[in-house]
């Protein structure tokens, strides 16, 4: 860093204008050479790939004519009788000359079933590979047969009761390797290898010097150029790969100096064409750094006292151009960086359509506030209509809404110590610290300003709002609880019959409780730490139990028990309710097969939430779970309230009806505490009504209740439904809905909801108390 700071501006623009000129020069050489290189790769590939055509043709062309010569020698008719004969000295005499005749180098004849009658070859080769001769008529096939590669021909020989088969071999020698270099304009090699070896022979050759070079080397995939010691070569598969036969290639080779020759002259040129560039670039910096290097240090000093926040004057600039016009720019730029600072600070602090202070303004006095140990009051005012206002009659007469609601609260509020429109319709202003009663009255006249009604572009319009009101620091002691508590009182405001609303000391305790518990609920399910505890539903007429009911609970590590009614809501607030579904539904199905196993003989209740009949994947779950169950599906009860039904009647009766499907009994549960009644049951594809406990609890002292459940029962059971009464308390109860005909009863005082591993003997316990429940009793009546 010492050494180029040494250079100057001068020696570091030399440097890296000749570095700049070097590296292009280098780099267009580069591209040059490459270009070069590959051209003349290509034109060695366009000749290998002439050699290849030709090469394919010739062979082509020797097997046409060689298959000719054959076809003479099978119409032949000493031939004919020689192989009608069926005699082996014959046969092997006649075989030997008209083979000699075709230009074959051996022959082999086998008759139609594939067996040698005789042979040119020895006899340990001429019974070896089979696979020579399995190839049909005219057909044409490479082997590697004693150090030598063959073209092998076969063709039928056949007359009146006579067939048989003639193979022929052709050297692939030494004069056919010569033809394909001519031809070509390359040098040919034939190789070889048995099969099972790794390295090829050469067989035949042209001139080739470097032998070694194609010997011992794999060969490339059929056609490819390999370009690799001092030729260009491309081989050409001749057999099959894996061929029983041995494989076989012909490999064309160019020599790669005689083709890049004109490359290296080239090269030459280029690095002296690069040399000449990098002297003239060296003497064009020169004089360029002369003429430039003092105005641009100036500029640089301009621009570093600039940069370091101070307001220097602009340099002399003698010279024109582009450097005085950079000097006039860096002079404008200042100015407006000033403007734009001061802009930019306006912006951060304020709102664009009001012009009051926004949230980080609001935010650094409350700040300000806390710190100095001061005490004011919060007012709050939330526009209610405000994005209706803008749907309906656009954003510009919204912003117009605002900016009179914000002229309107300047005026109510002078000694403000700093208003703002903190998002939306909300806006928040910090006043002097007052008692109770006047922030009540203060916060009623900010809201009856708001309210009133105002004219926008001559069309009179009133507009509702809420106010919170907080004091600070007793109800926050900083921003973080100011924003949070904030929140949550506005949230209060919104379901509060009043228009004005104080912060309530604890709401954001139970909002961290509830956040809390919305997190652990999450690792709760995920480890398994949920339990399950079962209540008993006994049949009313006998007094023996039918059914358990299914209750989830939850023991928290730090809280203790959780209420079902707190987390269940909370898991459907948090998108957490199909996740605690499915694991009960787990729970439940394990607890019931381990049950059984025990020798308990019992159907289970499960309650479902209103969001699971929305749940796509419930009737996946219900059946995964219960694929195995031990009785008919009848003995599952799937519990639904009867809010749930009326939430979205249409989706919940969809998947009513797919449950019904599933074989499962459908009750309602809470039936009485809803809207629906029992002509709307009837459209329902339920076979059971749950009544509410609610109604059962009294039912031995409240007339009321008594006539509500006995006709509630004589309607249920017109319609075909079962009922159950839940929440029975005493022997009283119990009798009267035994007299009224219910079906089914659970309560505390028949069992509370046990755990697991309780329920065998809970379950003996009710057997033993069944001469109590049913034992006759007089009518009970209205």
């Amino acid at each position: 860093m010492g050494a180029v700071e040494r250079l100057g501006f001068r020696g570091r623009l030399i440097a890296a204008m000749v570095t700049l000129v070097a590296l292009v020069s280098l780099v267009i050489g580069a591209l040059f050479m490459v270009y070069l290189f590959e051209d003349e790769k290509s034109r060695a590939t366009e000749q290998l790939s002439i050699g290849e055509r030709l090469t394919r043709e010739i062979l082509e062309r020797r097997t046409d004519l060689n298959l000719s010569r054959l076809s003479v020698v099978v119409q032949d008719f000493g031939f004919r009788s020689a192989v009608a004969s069926r005699d082996p000295a014959t046969l092997a005499s006649a075989l030997d000359n008209h083979s000699r005749r075709a230009g074959a180098d051996f022959a082999v004849l086998t008759d139609n079933s594939g067996n040698l009658l005789a042979s040119t070859l020895s006899q340990s080769i001429a019974g070896g590979p089979t696979a020579l001769f399995e190839a049909r008529s005219g057909a044409r096939s490479f082997a590697y047969l004693q150090g030598q590669g063959y073209e092998v021909l076969q063709i039928l020989v056949e007359g009146p009761g006579l067939r048989a088969r003639l193979i022929a071999g052709f050297a692939l020698d030494q004069s056919l390797a010569t033809v394909i270099a001519r031809l070509s304009g390359t040098e040919a090699v034939f190789r070889a290898r048995a099969p099972g070896d790794t390295s090829f022979e050469v067989v035949t050759a042209t001139s080739v010097r470097d032998r070694d070079l194609v010997k011992l080397r794999e060969p490339n995939q059929d056609g490819e150029l390999m370009d690799a010691g001092r030729y260009f070569r491309r081989s050409i598969q001749l057999t099959d790969p894996g061929s029983q036969t041995g494989d076989i290639d012909v490999v064309l080779m160019l020599s790669r100096a005689a083709s890049l020759a004109n490359y290296y002259a080239r090269a030459q040129e280029i690095a002296l064409l690069v040399s000449g560039i990098m002297v003239f670039a060296i003497l064009l910096a020169l004089v360029i750094a002369r003429n430039m290097g003092r105005p641009v240090l100036q500029l640089a000093a301009y621009a570093r006292a600039i940069g370091e926040g101070g307001f220097p004057a602009p340099p002399d600039i003698r010279t024109g151009g582009e450097l005085r016009r950079l000097r006039n720019a860096f002079a404008k730029m200042l100015v407006q960086l000033r403007e734009r600072e001061a802009q930019i600070r306006h912006a951060a602090t304020h709102d664009e359509v009001t012009g009051l202070g926004n949230r980080n303004a609001l935010m650094q006095s409350a700040r300000e506030l806390f710190e100095d140990g001061g005490a004011c009051t919060l007012l709050g005012l939330r526009l209610n209509d405000l994005s209706d206002v803008n749907d309906t009659l656009g954003l510009v007469f919204g912003d117009q809404v605002l900016a009179a609601v914000a002229q309107r609260l300047r005026a109510t509020l002078p000694d403000a110590r700093v208003i703002a429109r903190t998002g939306g319709g909300e806006f928040l202003a910090l006043v002097p610290a007052q008692s109770p009663e006047r922030v009540e009255a203060l916060a009623r006249q900010l809201l009856a300003a708001a309210e009133a009604p105002m004219d926008i572009n001559n069309t009179p319009f009133s507009i509702r709002a809420l106010a919170v009101t907080m004091a600070l620091p007793a109800d926050a002691g900083d921003t973080n609880e100011l924003r949070r508590r904030l929140n949550l009182t506005f949230e209060q405001a919104e379901n509060h019959p009043e228009s004005i609303t104080r912060y309530q000391p604890g709401r954001d305790e139970s909002h961290l409780r509830e956040l809390q518990l919305i997190a652990d609920l999450h690792n709760a399910i995920h480890n398994h730490d949920l339990s399950m505890n079962y209540q008993p539903k006994l049949d009313i007429r006998t007094g023996q139990v039918t059914q358990v009911e299914a209750l989830v609970r939850w023991i928290h590590p730090e809280l203790g028990f959780i209420s079902p009614e707190e987390f269940i809501f909370l898991a459907e607030q948090s998108g957490q309710i199909h996740g605690l579904t499915a694991h009960i539904l787990q729970r439940v199905a394990a607890d019931a097969r381990q049950w059984t196993e025990a020798g308990l003989d019992a159907g289970v209740a499960i309650n479902l939430s209103a969001m699971d009949l929305t749940w796509p994947d419930l009737i996946d779950h219900i059946e995964t779970n219960f694929d195995d169950w031990h009785h008919d599906r009848l003995r599952i009860t799937l519990e639904v309230t009867e809010s749930a039904l009326m939430q979205d009647p249409e989706e919940a009766l969809a998947t009513l009806y797919r449950l019904r499907d599933l074989g499962v009994t459908l009750s309602v549960d809470d039936f009485g505490t809803g809207y629906s009644s029992l002509s709307q049951m009837r459209k329902l594809p339920v076979q059971e009504l749950k009544i509410d406990k609610s109604f059962v609890l009294r039912l031995d002292a409240e007339p009321q209740d008594q006539l509500i459940v006995k006709s509630t029962i004589d309607m249920a059971h017109g319609l075909g439904l079962k009922v159950v009464a839940e929440g029975i308390e005493n022997l009283e109860a119990w009798r009267l809905l035994q007299a009224w005909g219910c079906d089914l009863g659970q309560g505390f005082h028949l069992s509370r909801p046990v755990a697991p591993a309780d329920l065998a003997d809970t379950l003996r316990a009710l057997d033993a108390r069944r001469p109590e429940l049913t034992r006759p009793t007089m009518e009970y009546h209205q």
